[in-house]
């Protein structure tokens, strides 16, 4: 028995790669959207007429996506390894911020592209719960063993 007849039976899952590859893109893109909210909000951030948590209120969503975005990044090569670790930490990370944007969504901010943000997001959590579930793509056709015969 050879070694590498020992590893035929295992299959190398490409959806980690699709996986990889969408972190690394949403992961630029959240920085993107990181940058232009912090823009957006940097002259109310450093008035003096607001507050400490008002402030911080205005901080969060810049945050949230950077945070995520940081996290993506950084985890888009032990996905592309098929690491356990790796799911599993960007799946919270990205469901957090789901669930950040659906809040911001459900609390209706005014010209606020959070739609964009959740649609990416939500696909990516979806591919991420397939991988969880076992989903394996391309799905391997198992050939039937002809009878020997003679």
């Amino acid at each position: 028995m050879s070694a590498s007849s020992s590893t035929e039976g295992v299959q190398r899952n490409p959806l980690y790669n699709l996986a990889a590859v969408s972190a690394l893109l949403l992961g630029a893109l959240l920085t993107l959207g990181a940058n232009g909210h912090f823009v957006a909000v940097w002259s109310q951030i450093t008035s003096e007429d607001n507050d400490l948590i008002r402030r911080l209120l205005l901080i969060l969503p810049g945050a949230m996506l950077a945070g995520t975005a940081v996290l993506n990044i950084l985890l888009s090569k032990p996905l592309w390894q098929a690491r356990g670790y790796a799911l599993s930490i960007t799946l919270a990370s990205n469901l957090l911020a789901t669930l950040y944007l659906i809040y911001l969504l459900i609390q209706g901010v005014p010209d606020h592209p959070i739609g964009v943000f959740l649609a990416l997001e939500m696909s990516f959590v979806v591919l991420l719960v397939a991988i969880r579930a076992g989903l394996v793509w391309p799905a391997a056709a198992e050939t039937p063993t002809a009878p020997h015969t003679k």
